[in-house]
């Protein structure tokens, strides 16, 4: 290793930042767009069907897909908060181990 690589081992912190940006900008955006479109397309019906076994089951089936949309969101939010905390802990165990080996290198003063 050269020292030149002290402070940069792999962690993968560009993947990381990528699956943030991922999150962030695409994947949670587009779950909310699809809730939606679902929620609009599946309320028409339940409304064209009032008062039939049908429109009820639709209603509760909306309702059902509202809370498993909110837990979605909720639990990519909870992985991107964990990536950018993962990232940051990387990071400082990534200097601190540095410095530790910087004490072992070949040829330093500090090894003898």
């Amino acid at each position: 290793m050269s020292s030149g690589d002290l402070g940069k081992l792999r962690t993968n912190e560009p993947g990381k930042e990528a699956a943030v940006k991922a999150l962030a900008g695409d994947i949670q955006p587009g779950v909310d767009a699809a809730g939606m479109t679902a929620d609009e397309a599946n309320g028409k019906v339940a409304s064209a069907l009032h008062g039939w076994a049908t429109g009820s089951g639709l209603k509760d089936v909306q309702d059902e897909w509202g809370r498993q949309v909110k837990a979605l969101q909720a639990r990519l939010t909870a992985d991107r908060n964990a990536l950018q905390q993962a990232l940051k802990g990387f990071v400082t165990y990534d200097r601190r181990t540095a410095s530790l080996l910087e004490r072992f290198q070949v040829g330093s003063d500090q090894a003898k």
